[in-house]
């Protein structure tokens, strides 16, 4: 008799989760596809383009002045801002003066190869078109590989609160996104898609090898030699303190990119589901690829740390250069962002022919906005925002 009662209540309970369901594949579908179609078919274009046009600049400079002095460039990001105004500002940067002349450092640059063949070769191997090309490979792959992996795409979209969720009310609806849980979900998955692309030798250290001219106060410090110097420690030390016999067997959990710390889940659980999905994405990778990938990390890692030793001590030259770097991250920050929003108006303006009703984008206001906080950021350090193009 009750179970007469309770089968029309269970019918219908059954009926509206699974209706939920349905509506719960559809928005997380939508967020997949949403985010899909803007790295694939909008920013890893844009990418390709800059890449291309990036690349244009390089064969110019190579078709001038030979493939070597083209690849230092390329090392010490100068194409990095393909723009005729981007190359110039980047060129007067890296040789400190409006004066320069690629004829002289055409000389300097294939002496330099004569006398160190291995070394130049250690510069051209830095070349930042690669490592761009190499990035945007990389975000490519993870979006077509890891958006169809089902379970890694949810854990990347799923808020914490609802993994927190226990007993049946966790198991029922644990793994769902409601309508206003969509913004922050997306941005959550295209977060997961950003790629690393900092560079791992710096054009102070290309410079000071090269022998052109820098402040009297950075000369002693960042040369090439004590870049090599401290990654062949930073080699040695992975090799003795990392990659030792008693952990190899635990290279597929131990090593690569670390496991998220779950104490994050409440204290940032963005950072938490980025961290874990690179650790997921790192993963998958062939075992000698995630070593190879530990080892550069580890040796950017340690440098870094070096010199924030050697800032701590004094050491002359270290807290310029460190200053330097940082600035160096902020200004082409903010240069790529307004090249996005250069972008971003053309493309508007060529979809929508000028209307007097239609709304028009004008990209004046957003990019003084994003110069006005450069400055302030380069400022703070001490800096000269012009020196660095901003």
């Amino acid at each position: 008799m009750a179970n007469g009662i309770l089968a029309p209540f269970l019918t219908g309970a059954l009926g509206e989760y699974s209706r939920q369901e349905v509506e719960n594949d559809k928005i997380i579908s939508k967020i997949i596809d949403n985010v899909s179609n803007k790295v694939l078919n909008q920013e890893i274009p844009e990418e390709q383009a800059a890449i291309k046009k990036a690349l244009m600049y390089k064969n110019q400079y190579e078709a001038n002045y030979g493939p070597e002095v083209a690849g230092v460039l390329d090392a010490a990001g100068v194409f990095n801002n393909p723009t005729d105004t981007g190359v110039e500002n980047s060129l007067i940067r890296f040789f400190g003066t409006n004066d320069y002349n690629l004829d002289n450092f055409k000389t300097k640059v294939e002496t330099y190869k004569t006398n160190k063949p291995d070394d130049f070769d250690k510069i051209i191997g830095a070349s930042f078109t690669d490592q761009r090309s190499t990035a945007l490979d990389d975000r490519k792959n993870f979006v077509n590989n890891e958006f169809s992996n089902t379970p890694n795409i949810r854990d990347l979209i799923i808020s914490d609160e609802r993994k927190e969720m226990t007993g049946a009310t966790g198991l029922l609806f644990g793994d769902r996104v409601d309508r206003k849980e969509a913004p922050a979900a997306t941005l959550r998955l295209y977060e997961a898609t950003q790629p690393d692309t900092s560079q791992l030798v710096s054009p102070l250290a290309i410079k000071s090898e090269l022998g052109i001219e820098v402040p009297k106060e950075m000369e002693p410090f960042m040369t090439f030699d004590r870049f090599t110097k401290l990654s062949k420690q930073a080699y040695d030390r992975f090799d003795k303190d990392i990659k030792t016999q008693s952990i190899k067997r635990t290279i597929n959990t131990n090593l690569g990119v670390e496991k998220p710390d779950p104490k994050l889940q409440k204290t940032n659980p963005d950072l938490y589901n980025k961290q874990k999905a690179a650790h997921e994405e790192f993963m998958n990778k062939p075992a000698s690829e995630r070593e190879n990938i530990y080892r550069e990390e580890h040796t950017k890692n340690y440098i870094s740390q070096q010199i924030a030793e050697m800032v701590k001590r004094g050491v002359p030259g270290a807290a310029n250069y460190q200053a330097n770097q940082a600035a160096e991250s902020i200004a082409q920050g903010a240069l790529t962002r307004i090249q996005e929003l250069q972008q971003y108006e053309k493309a508007v303006s060529s979809s929508r022919p000028f209307d007097p009703d239609s709304v028009q984008y004008n990209a004046d206001e957003d990019i003084e906005a994003v110069k006005a906080e450069a400055r302030r950021q380069l400022t703070s350090l001490g800096l000269n925002p012009e020196d660095y193009g901003i």
